[in-house]
């Protein structure tokens, strides 16, 4: 049964980005879906600014991702940049030829990836709204989820915009009183910085690429809603989150 509509408009009530992403973790549990990501300022628009970004996929997945470019070629974030409309994740390999096509064995790769990771299945909703430049939202789940993303695409797509009413007001902008909640390895890159580290060395101590390196500073600096490392670093052992070195 699909949770009442009513529930959408609550989404406004919620007074920090922590309290959104656990009323949609509900609403998603409640429809089976195992993963959802709300993404603004994405870099294929401008590399210079920090996306923001709720919920999330499977870490080693993000790692995958990264590792790979797959951004580059990803059919999805093109879509998502170029359109307004849904995209079903078993469409993507026929829409935006432009895109796709000098690269289609890397985008089989890319979702046959996706696959053993959990995310076999899904759609993504284009965000294009006031005070945003774009983004996406997308759900995902395992192959067999593949029907129910079909059948509740427009309840979705509907989903979609009342997150994106309630998350904008978060983008960019420093966290209240809550401690944020940084993953793992945004912990430990964020502790091997405050010894000094480079990016690259980071990556070479956690077997993971310089590139990854500086998405997961990027997002603990946003986290904390401070501009750059040292102040990421500073911000992180002050709250209690990291160990000084």
């Amino acid at each position: 049964m699909l949770p009442p509509l009513q529930t959408f408009a609550e989404l406004q009530d919620c007074q920090t980005a922590i309290e959104l992403t656990r009323a949609v973790d509900r609403l998603t549990a409640a429809l089976g879906i195992s993963h959802w990501l709300y993404a603004l300022d994405l870099p294929l628009v401008d590399d210079r600014r920090h996306q923001f970004t709720l919920g999330g996929y499977p870490p080693a997945w993000v790692e995958r991702y990264l590792e790979q470019d797959y951004l580059r070629i990803d059919p999805i974030v093109a879509h998502c940049h170029d359109h307004s409309i849904p995209l079903q994740w078993q469409d993507a390999m026929r829409s935006d030829r432009r895109v796709v096509d000098p690269h289609l064995q890397t985008v089989r790769q890319m979702f046959g990836e996706a696959s053993e990771f959990g995310m076999g299945a899904g759609v993504s909703v284009p965000i294009h709204g006031p005070g945003t430049s774009w983004g996406l939202l997308s759900f995902a789940g395992e192959a067999r989820m593949a029907p129910v993303f079909a059948s509740h695409l427009p309840y979705l797509h509907l989903l979609a915009h009342f997150i994106h009413e309630a998350g904008r007001r978060f983008a960019r902008t420093r966290p209240g009183a809550d401690i944020p909640e940084l993953t793992g390895r945004e912990r430990e890159c964020l502790f091997w910085a405050s010894a000094g580290k480079t990016s690259w060395e980071i990556g070479h101590l956690l077997g993971i690429s310089e590139r990854t390196v500086v998405f997961h500073l990027q997002n603990a600096s946003r986290k904390l809603g401070v501009s750059g490392r040292q102040a990421a670093v500073a911000r992180a052992v002050s709250m209690g989150l990291i160990a000084s070195y």
